[in-house]
């Protein structure tokens, strides 16, 4: 349990940063396009409250499948980041059962929902979820963040397998990420040690 909250911790504190928003930036304006894109813009920016209002806005105004599920992916993410974990896998649950989302939308919603679903402690839905997402582009990068990169999507499956306590699974797959250093020791104690130094060299 102690290494399973560490984990926990780690993730959560390299991955959401503080929103910048105190209010909002105002009325967005009607086009649903100019919405999704200001949507986005005020995510890079970290200004989570506005982007969810613009994506809100998007959402409603949306006359295709494709830009609904784009919505609905930005504000999932922009609740993830606001730590608003229930509403963000409500959106990522439903932006994944439209049919007719892009591959790339479809990639982000799975990996956001790895991240939410391990924070919930869903590390089996975590683990399939970023796993489905890297099999369809096994070099996924999150375009809106930086930050989410293939590496770290790679090291969330790594944490979904050790906080299961499938450590031959986990040291496995640390492997792959870190291949200088394998093999790696399965041992739960060795095995958490590598696998914060992996996540300190992001």
């Amino acid at each position: 349990m102690k290494y399973i909250s560490l984990v926990s911790i780690l993730l959560f504190l390299t991955m959401i940063g503080c929103s910048k928003d105190s209010t909002s930036t105002g009325p967005p304006p009607p086009a649903e396009k100019d919405n999704l894109a200001l949507g986005w813009r005020s995510f890079e920016a970290q200004r989570y409250d506005s982007a969810v209002t613009y994506f809100t806005n998007s959402y409603n105004e949306a006359t295709t499948v494709a830009l609904r599920g784009e919505s609905l992916n930005g504000r999932a993410w922009s609740y993830m980041y606001k730590r608003d974990l229930v509403k963000s896998k409500g959106d990522f649950v439903f932006a994944t059962g439209l049919t007719g989302i892009t591959a790339t939308v479809l990639n982000d919603v799975r990996v956001g929902s790895a991240f939410v679903l391990y924070s919930l402690n869903d590390f089996s839905g975590a683990a399939s979820n970023a796993d489905a997402a890297l099999s369809d582009n096994p070099a996924y990068v999150f375009a809106h963040d930086p930050k989410v990169t293939l590496k770290r999507v790679c090291l969330l499956i790594v944490q979904s397998y050790f906080a299961n306590g499938l450590f031959i699974q986990s040291a496995a797959q640390l492997d792959i990420v870190d291949p200088l250093r394998a093999p790696h020791s399965a041992d739960p104690a060795i095995l958490l040690g590598n696998i914060t130094a992996a996540l300190n060299s992001l």
